[in-house]
């Protein structure tokens, strides 16, 4: 499949897929658990983002990440202009949940597509059984990597803002 006809199919379509060098990736069913931790990350930036004039994003957006790679974040931030109405480029900040399904992506492919944008400033890989999160982030010499577990601040450089573990997990249930 072409990327033209993989964005005509996804225009028409109700259902959203990933595209991987002409092949489309089907997006996994989310948990209740997984759905907490992204809006408590949008409820938590989301009016940082405005007043910053960037956009913020969850899991419907489409982000191209390469020519023939397209990919749909948990939760992403551009704060530049949005490509059309469902497709943005330039993403400063990324947030992935792990899922058993998409923990090899997430910390694979996805973590390489992402880290080579140049735009990129921040990544995060957010657990969902328990309160840790991967942090990578864009500095001077490249890229550092940071584990967070239990509690702590990660710096949203492209926002200026802070994003704490506590607003991350704020009300999940690890026992569900």
């Amino acid at each position: 499949m072409t990327v033209e006809d993989y964005l005509e199919a996804e225009a028409a379509s109700d259902m959203w897929h990933e595209y991987v060098d002409g092949t489309l990736v089907a997006m996994a069913a989310e948990t209740m658990r997984h759905d907490d931790i992204v809006l408590n990350v949008v409820e938590a930036l989301r009016p940082v983002a405005r007043a910053k004039g960037c956009k913020l994003h969850a899991t419907s957006i489409r982000t191209r990440v390469r020519a023939t790679r397209y990919r749909y974040p948990d939760v992403v931030v551009s704060c530049e202009a949005m490509m059309d109405a469902r497709q943005l480029e330039h993403p400063c900040f990324i947030l992935e949940v792990l899922s058993e399904s998409t923990a090899d992506t997430d910390t694979g492919k996805k973590l390489e597509e992402y880290t080579k944008l140049p735009s990129m400033q921040t990544y995060l890989i957010v657990a969902q059984t328990e309160p840790r999160v991967v942090v990578y982030e864009r500095d001077s010499g490249g890229w550092r990597v940071e584990v967070l577990e239990g509690q702590g601040e990660i710096r949203v450089a492209c926002l200026q803002a802070n994003l704490s573990l506590e607003a991350i997990y704020a009300g999940v249930n690890f026992g569900e």
